[in-house]
């Protein structure tokens, strides 16, 4: 006899409803539990104790919320403790520790706490955990970490180690990467940044990323590299007008003025004037409100749109006002009013 709809189940007996009260049960509960580990006093033994066990046996849900606990309070009893945790949670990764939250938490505690162990940050490195439909990675940014925590603890292998990052196939891995270069304090690993924005990268936040450590590592020759960016009026250019404007280098004014000029319409009003609002220079301000009172509607709308990035700087709000004023197209002056409202 054929079942009903009203009765329709899977392989389980159990019809979508009680799973779907299930799945919401299971959440209950490990809310439930994270939150009586938080409620516990660090300072007891018996929660250390509890919160042990926690991590011996929990899931990654549970052993992130103790590795914060850990990673909080400088619950030095537990650090020993992370690594096996860690461990463990490779094991089967996609079911014991969906989202990498776990190992995750675990190698930012390390980290924070100032302890090196092999079998997180070496480990960690080459960690993948395809999950989904799509088969994201979601131990992208667990690779990343375990590379600034090599360049923290000034590994002998750090730039090795970050190199190689550089080319992972996640953003993420390679944003933190790059981060990590920069933390590392090492001048002559410019060169590591350089080749890599030379070469390119798909995603902006990664060349971002490799401009800021320069900046960091050897401001005034990265300065010079940067503008050379410039000239392409591609991507890497675009980063690096805003990577110049970031920094606040006064010098950026001209070059970043003739960027404007020979970027096409689209360039200057999304890249360029911001590029020149984020430098907070005089010269800078005052060319995007000339701008603002005598260019044409898409022009004077971007040059506010640019300054209005800093909407807690009551002069300069003024400012942009009583220059909206004497521009002539009424409708201009209503898109800008709107902007401050």
């Amino acid at each position: 006899m054929a079942r009903s709809r009203g009765s329709r189940s899977d392989r389980t007996g159990q019809p979508p409803d009680a799973r779907a009260g299930q799945r919401s049960g299971e959440a209950r509960s490990f809310e439930q539990r994270v939150a009586e580990l938080r409620a516990l006093d660090p300072a007891a033994p018996a929660s250390l104790g509890k919160l042990g066990t926690a991590l011996a046996t929990g899931s990654g849900f549970i052993v992130a919320a103790v590795a914060k606990l850990v990673e909080d309070h400088r619950l030095e009893p537990l650090v020993p403790e992370l690594a096996p945790a860690f461990e463990r949670l490779r094991e089967d990764a996609v079911k014991r520790d969906p989202g990498c939250r776990g190992k995750l938490a675990i190698a930012r505690a390390l980290h924070a706490l100032d302890h090196w162990d092999d079998r997180v940050f070496v480990t960690g490195l080459s960690h993948e955990q395809k999950e989904g439909w799509g088969q994201e990675d979601t131990a992208a940014e667990l690779r990343g970490v375990c590379g600034i925590a090599h360049a923290h603890f000034a590994r002998d292998d750090a730039l090795d180690v970050l190199a190689r990052l550089l080319a992972d196939r996640e953003r993420t891995a390679r944003i933190g990467a790059a981060q990590a270069i920069g933390d590392a304090g090492r001048r002559d690993a410019t060169a590591l940044l350089r080749f890599k924005l030379l070469l390119g990268d798909g995603e902006p936040a990664v060349l971002a990323a490799c401009l800021e450590a320069m900046f960091h590592l050897a401001r005034d020759p990265s300065y010079r590299f940067a503008i050379e960016l410039l000239a392409a009026h591609d991507e890497r250019a675009e980063v690096a007008a805003l990577a110049l404007g970031g920094a606040r280098f006064a010098d950026a004014f001209e070059p970043l003025t003739a960027w404007c000029i020979g970027a096409t319409s689209e360039q200057r009003h999304r890249i360029g004037y911001l590029a020149l609002a984020l430098l907070r220079a005089e010269p800078a301000t005052a060319y995007l409100l000339d701008a603002i009172r005598s260019h044409g509607r898409r022009d004077a709308v971007a040059a506010a749109r640019a300054l209005a990035t800093f909407k807690d700087d009551a002069g300069l709000i003024e400012r942009i006002r009583d220059a909206a004023r004497e521009q002539r197209d009424p409708a201009a002056r209503d898109e800008i009013a709107e902007l401050l409202a």
